[in-house]
């Protein structure tokens, strides 16, 4: 002890004060913004959107080529074929309503829920009930299901008389839909932006070569005799051929959005 030099310290409590650190501050836990839970309407809603689009796998078809149905497949079935082509073109139309209609009310339903959620039901309220109407009045009109086999047995008991109706049914179908198509996709493009879920609209355009007058049409395949008839009916045979991708653009477009929301 003696030897000690004044001032000093002991080697043990120098090893004691450098092994020993100050203790570090605590500090606090991030805090996580709260999310507003999804409610099980709105699961709902994008399960329908969801189910509807992936339908299209089986309504939105492509049929046969119409010169190989024309110049093969018809001779040797002796006609018998073109029946079943008549079922199969109606069928096509009707569950390309039945699945846009369902596309479209349950997008309406998913932002209805959606503007609540974010307290802005006031500011779309009277637009998103517009178009829910225009939804209704559509589906219920022009673009109502044709019914094959009514469509059928009908034109057969008025002696081929329907048969003329449900030509002029399918010959302006496709051009109702893509109006009805467009004119959705612009006020969903203003709601949407309204609520801040899209900075940039959805648009949908026309195209002009299915708008088809029914009178000119039927007058010209009676003059030509019958050959300006099977133009015609090669149109209405491959008119969704090359609409289906646009159709199927904008609905990935609407359920990438959803999906993110």
């Amino acid at each position: 002890m003696s030897d000690m030099t004044s001032g000093s310290v002991p080697e043990g409590e120098g090893r004691a004060s450098t092994e020993i650190a100050p203790a570090a501050p605590a500090v606090p836990a991030p805090v996580q913004e709260s999310q507003t839970p999804v409610s099980a309407d709105m699961v709902q809603a994008v399960t329908r959107i969801d189910r509807s689009i992936k339908e299209r796998r089986d309504s939105d078809t492509i049929l046969m080529n119409y010169w190989l149905y024309f110049f093969l497949v018809s001779w040797v079935t002796f006609g018998i074929y073109a029946l079943v082509l008549f079922f199969k073109r109606i069928t096509r139309i009707d569950g390309f309503s039945e699945r846009k209609r369902s596309y479209y009310e349950a997008l309406i339903d998913w932002t209805e829920r959606y503007s609540q959620q974010q307290g802005k039901e006031d500011e779309v309220h009277h637009m998103l009930g517009d178009m829910r109407s225009e939804i209704q009045a559509a589906y219920n009109g022009n673009l109502r299901k044709i019914n094959a086999g009514l469509s059928f047995l009908l034109t057969i008991v008025t002696l081929g008389i329907y048969g003329l109706y449900v030509l002029y049914r399918m010959n302006r179908y496709w051009w109702d839909a893509m109006v009805v198509e467009q004119e959705f996709d612009d006020k969903l493009s203003q709601v949407w932006s309204k609520l801040g879920l899209m900075r940039y609209p959805v648009s949908f355009t026309l195209d002009q070569a299915k708008r088809r007058g029914y009178a000119l049409y039927l007058i010209l395949s009676i003059v030509t005799f019958g050959i300006w008839g099977i133009v015609w009916d090669y149109k209405i045979h491959t008119d969704p051929d090359n609409l289906y991708k646009e159709f199927h653009s904008i609905e990935d477009t609407v359920l990438h959005t959803v999906r993110a929301h």
